[in-house]
């Protein structure tokens, strides 16, 4: 099986899941929120694990970051 290739926050990545859950097991910040933006469309964590990527989809994975 030949790997999915994206877009990771500006990096070319190649995966062998398309499923974006998996994605983000690997990826996502595990100590403060996030979210998702695919193809500049931001996708409602109610439906990550329903998410199927597709080849040369581009993936933002967006944090807050505080300052003052």
């Amino acid at each position: 099986m030949s790997k999915l290739q994206i877009n990771l926050n500006g990096l070319a990545v190649g995966l062998s899941s398309n499923n974006l859950t998996d994605l983000l097991n690997n990826n996502a910040p595990k100590d403060r929120p996030f979210a998702i933006e695919i193809n500049g469309i931001i996708v409602p964590s109610s439906d990550f694990d329903n998410f199927k990527l597709t080849n040369n989809d581009t993936v933002e994975i967006i944090t807050a970051v505080g300052g003052g």
